[in-house]
Parts: structure tokens; sequence; C-alpha cells
């Protein structure tokens, strides 16, 4: 019987790579062990967050940022991935996973689906440029005041506005005598879920309506179902259907507010300090977005026109021709939707007393 001293090349060659591997096994598992360690060691919390906006755009690098100041400031214990693009859900079946916990964070509307008065935040005519839209919208506003006053009860817990621009509507065809509250369009155009406000002013506004997800509408504006759509800005359009539309009209009907919103129990949970700095990050990107949001429209619109779009902007007497159609005739309709106090505020504000 042969001797390992007397084995063959083979054999030797053989006992010499299983003795590396062997070695390369034990070497690799240590550091694996060692990375997975040292990383959980680093995020202590690792958190989501949702945004409607698409990849690349204003506010997913918002969300980004805000995901890597919080790492920062909290030395990596907190890790939050964005999910852009309604990669989660569209924004209104968002809002209630993060009031049940299966979403932590989130950048985008507030639903009124549970909070029938948050429709304030996007009441027509409620601010007419972009000084009245901070003035209102950021901490100490009297709109922010509101929607905070609202959510008190802690169905989600907001930390900051997000301003996104002045509010239009984008058309697959011309739009009849677009500069003219009192026009009859013989148009579909689509209104997000939830309330009223827009249904009564876009039927005031002589269309019909249809209400759509906000993840749906590509598809609706590509079939013919609708002919247009409300409830978006040109960054919105810009960057979603620029190529169905032709025509844009700058109503400046509202202002797109979005909103950096947390789960009231995961808030609660954090450190004081924590909880502080996440407050104090996303008023810094609020300041941001509205020291940015005027250009960000202008330069907008202009891709819009690239495109090819027909971009409509209603001259200072017209906006208020339909700034006074609307406030006579849908107001009073729509009322209900933000309750007394605030509709007694906004009156107040226009001298409608």
């Amino acid at each position: 019987m042969k001797g390992l001293a007397k084995a063959d090349p083979i054999t030797k060659s053989s006992l010499a790579v299983a003795g590396l591997f062997a070695l390369v096994t034990m070497v690799a598992s240590v550091l694996g062990a060692s990375v997975f360690l040292a990383d959980s060691a680093a995020a202590e919390t690792r958190l989501t967050l949702s945004t409607l906006a698409q990849p690349n755009s204003e506010g997913d690098k918002a969300a980004r940022l805000f995901a890597e100041r919080v790492a920062e400031v909290t030395n990596g214990r907190i890790e939050i991935k964005v999910f852009p693009g309604s990669r989660l859900g569209d924004w209104v079946e968002v809002h209630e996973q993060v009031m049940r916990g299966s979403v932590d964070f989130a950048l985008q509307p507030l639903s009124t689906s549970f909070e029938k008065q948050l429709a304030i935040n996007w009441f027509p005519y409620a601010v007419h440029d972009y000084d009245s839209a901070r003035e209102a919208f950021m901490p100490g506003g009297y709109i922010f005041e509101i929607v905070d006053a609202i959510l008190k009860g802690g169905s989600v817990k907001i930390l900051g506005p997000y301003a996104v621009g002045m509010g239009g509507a984008g058309f697959t065809k011309a739009v009849p005598e677009p500069r003219n509250p009192n026009a009859q369009r013989g148009m579909r155009v689509r209104v997000w879920p939830g309330g009223k406000t827009h249904i009564t002013l876009m039927e005031r506004l002589g269309f019909s309506v249809a209400t759509l997800p906000w993840s749906e509408l590509s598809g609706a504006l590509g079939t013919g179902l609708v002919d247009g759509v409300i409830g978006g800005t040109p960054q919105l359009a810009a960057e979603n259907f620029k190529e169905m539309l032709k025509t844009w009209v700058q109503y400046n009907d509202h202002f797109e507010i979005w909103w950096f919103i947390a789960n009231p129990a995961l808030f609660a949970s954090l450190p004081s300090k924590d909880q502080e700095s996440l407050v104090a990050i996303a008023n810094d990107i609020a300041r941001q977005s509205f020291d940015a949001v005027e250009k960000v429209d202008r330069d907008n619109l202009e891709k819009l026109r690239e495109a090819g779009v027909d971009v409509v902007l209603l001259s200072d007497e017209e906006l208020a021709d339909f700034a006074g159609v609307t406030r006579k005739d849908v107001w009073p309709k729509i009322a209900d939707e933000v309750g007394p106090e605030a509709m007694n505020q906004l009156k107040s504000r226009f001298g409608l007393e």
C-alpha cells in the first residue's frame, strides 16, 4: 500500500487546492460576518419612504436628500430607502399605508380619505401667487396651522411642506376659449379621487369630469378615456406625459403642495433629538423648495413648449376673472370640504365677509 509521501502529483495537487479552498472559505465567512455585523451596527433602524415623484426628478432628489441628511445626522443609525414613481402604490393608498405603519415615510399630497378637511391643501384659488403660497404653507402660515391642527389626532405626522408648483391643466387637444371662465368645453378632464373641490370647479369651468388615480392617468390619456388632467403642475406634466399633451393651461387654480409625513407611532418611538432632527431637515428642504419653485415652473413650461405643447399663460386680469368666478360660484358649494373655521379664514383673507 502506497503512503502519502509517495502520492502521485494529481493527489498532491488536489490536496493543495482543497486546503486553499477551505482557507478562502473560512476567510470569506469571517469577512462576511464582519461586514454584516458592522452594517447592522451602523444602521440600527431601516425605514422606507415612498414618493410619487419620478426617478431623478426634483421631488425624488428632495426625498433622497432627506434620507441622506437623516443618515448623516444620526451617524448612520437610521437608514431610509426611497421608493420613487409610486412603486409602493398610488399616493392615496400610500397615505393609508403610512397611517398603518406598512410604509414609514412619504413625500406626497395628503389624502382626504380619512380627514376630509385636508382639502384646504388644494382649495381652489386659496393662494394667488408664489409669495402667498409660501406665506400660507410654511410653518406658522395659516394653511400650515390648519393642517397641523387637523392631524393632531395622529393619523399621520407632518414633518414639513414641499413646494411642487402652481397648478394647471393639460389636454390632449385644443381647448375651446381657454381664457374664458364661462365657456362650455365639451371635454372630459380627470380629477383625483376624494373630495369635490375640483369636480365642482371644473364643472363650473365648462368641463365634464372623471375621477381617476394618478397612477392610471397615462393610460386614460392615451386611450382617450379623458381629454385632460387637472391637479398637476408644469413639472409633473413634463415628467409624466408631455408627449401626450397638445395644450397646457396655467390656471393657477391651486398650489401643489406635498408633505414629508411619517407614521405617528414610529415618530413617537424615536429619541426626541432624532424627532427634532427629522423636522428640522424637512423644513430646511421646504425652504429650498419654495426658493426654487418659480424657476422650476418656468423651466418646465419651456420643456412643454419644446415638446410641441401649446402653453396658455393667463394674464393677471384673466386670472382674476377665474378666481372671482370660483370664489363666487364654487366656494359656497364646497365650503363643507374644509369646515366653517377654515372657510371663515379664507373669506376674511379675500374680503368676502
